[in-house]
């Protein structure tokens, strides 16, 4: 059996990759101003991006394509569920304002929790890992919200 190393840095930088953009607006790239000149014309692609955005963020169905995923094998499934309730348990206390744990401390287990599961997908579905890569800024906003954890 060969086993591979995986680095933070590699995964750190797709992750990085996956969530900003860094072309100009537009795309123009060759002139600086040329982006910048107006609103963006109305097209196809400009409506479509609500809804494609509702679509991408949706727990349920994240949650769905972790369960089905061939990527990871069901022991570590098993795990990251485990971690997964106990960090959702962490956040339920601070909901309800009878833990200790700062807001800080709860993003860095959600960070690691979620390079944990981007690591295990990066090669092997790599289209689930580029939609929880983007979900993460929004999946952070539903677990802070209070009234947002609550409808999960």
């Amino acid at each position: 059996m060969r086993f591979r190393r995986l680095t933070a840095l590699p995964l750190a930088i797709a992750v990085l990759a996956g969530t900003a953009s860094t072309t100009p607006a537009r795309g123009d790239c060759g002139d600086p101003g040329k982006g910048l000149a107006g609103p963006p014309e109305k097209g196809a692609e400009t409506e479509a991006a609500p809804e494609t955005a509702k679509k991408a963020f949706d727990v349920k169905e994240l949650v769905a394509r972790l369960r089905a995923t061939k990527a990871i094998g069901f022991f570590t499934k098993l795990a990251l569920k485990n971690q997964i309730d106990d960090l959702l348990g962490k956040l339920r206390c601070y909901h309800a304002g009878t833990c200790d744990a700062p807001l800080p401390t709860l993003r860095e287990e959600f960070n690691l929790l979620l390079m944990k599961v981007l690591s295990l997908l990066q090669d092997h579905d790599a289209d689930l890992f580029r939609t929880l890569a983007g979900a993460r800024e929004n999946l952070w906003t539903k677990l802070t919200d209070p009234i947002a954890f609550a409808e999960l």
